[in-house]
């Protein structure tokens, strides 16, 4: 199976959230740790703050919410 092909990698995750679950829900769907997408996003908020904030924004309202 392609590892590309992963359709629930795009979520917002409820329950681990600290604004909406938006990085914790990338995270847990890259296998990534909470706390390195979190830091990458501040980062970049702080270099691009306009992009990340409606790019933030958007996937807020648009990416699907999980509670598990």
């Amino acid at each position: 199976m392609n590892r590309f092909d992963n359709s629930d990698a795009f979520y917002k995750d409820r329950l681990n959230k600290k604004i909406s679950g938006v990085c914790a829900g990338l995270a847990n769907g890259h296998d990534l740790p909470v706390w390195s997408t979190r830091l990458v996003t501040l980062i970049l908020f702080f270099v691009f703050p306009v992009p990340i904030l409606i790019a933030y924004f958007a996937a807020a309202m648009i990416l699907p919410a999980r509670y598990y």
